[in-house]
């Protein structure tokens, strides 16, 4: 659904990753400008994918290309929000109540219906917006300018089903060993800053996640311009941002090497993962 933002479904339950639909403009951001979430983008964008049976949403990160859109998407569909401390006090600041606000566990795994998500603790890219390991240290409402979204830890989520499994990696950066004996059949990549990075970064960042995993099939994501509105089409992201042709053909490079399937989901298309 563009970014990072997908819905898993096994016909039955449905789990959200991120929470990110309302554009928030270039210039919004450039200039402080406060934004809020837009009720018509998201409620178009969840109804155009069936989003009706959402139990939970799980957030990366607490930026808002990952997290702006969560405590009325968590209204909207009942949901339990599964966050860091930051990503709950964005749910707080929209008056989402306590028991449906799960702090993310490393340690333990969380029964979804059939699903089964673990979390695993990993670091957002180099340089984040706002420096990394920034908090929010309290309810943040809306409107709000897209500073105020601190990072708050960033994490990744694998998502098992009784016959499948799915690694959603947001950011692209890793804690050494943090992926070790971890096995996706699919994984879903964000690439976001990668199109910049040294070639001795993105080698090991890929040794870390592709060649440590070993799934059958890479989707990367966060690849799109996320200040443009979610379409079908989605535009790269910007040049000044990011150099996204060179992000896929290092990722492509690496996949034909390893004989690993590659796939790219325009928004709200899907995949069924076997």
């Amino acid at each position: 659904m563009g970014t990072t933002m997908m819905l898993v479904d096994d016909g039955t339950t449905q789990i959200l990753i991120d929470a990110f639909i309302t554009p928030a403009g270039l210039l919004d951001a450039a200039l402080g400008r406060p934004v809020s979430t837009d009720p018509d983008s998201v409620d178009t964008a969840l109804d155009k994918v069936g989003a009706d049976r959402v139990r939970a949403i799980f957030i990366s990160h607490s930026h808002h290309d990952h997290a702006l859109d969560v405590a009325y998407i968590a209204h909207r569909t009942g949901a339990t929000v599964h966050g860091s401390p930051s990503t709950l006090n964005i749910a707080r600041g929209g008056n989402v109540p306590e028991d449906r606000l799960a702090l993310l566990d490393p340690e333990k795994s969380v029964t979804v219906g059939s699903f089964t998500v673990r979390t695993i603790a990993s670091k957002h890219s180099p340089n984040p917006m706002g420096g990394e390991g920034a908090t929010i240290d309290k309810p943040l409402l809306q409107p709000a300018p897209i500073s105020a979204y601190k990072e708050g830890g960033t994490y990744d989520f694998l998502v098992a089903a009784p016959e499948t499994s799915m690694l959603f990696k947001g950011s692209a950066n890793w804690i050494p060993g943090a992926l070790a004996g971890v096995h996706a059949d699919a994984l879903f990549l964000g690439i976001g800053g990668l199109g910049r990075a040294e070639q001795s970064f993105s080698k090991d960042f890929l040794d870390a996640t592709i060649g440590t995993v070993q799934p059958a099939i890479v989707i990367p994501t966060h690849w799109n311009d996320f200040f443009c509105p979610v379409h079908e089409g989605l535009p790269l992201q910007r040049k000044l941002i990011d150099n996204t042709p060179a992000a896929f053909d290092t990722v492509l490079a690496r996949t034909k090497a390893d004989g690993i399937d590659i796939g790219l989901l325009e928004a709200f298309a899907s995949i069924t993962i076997h």
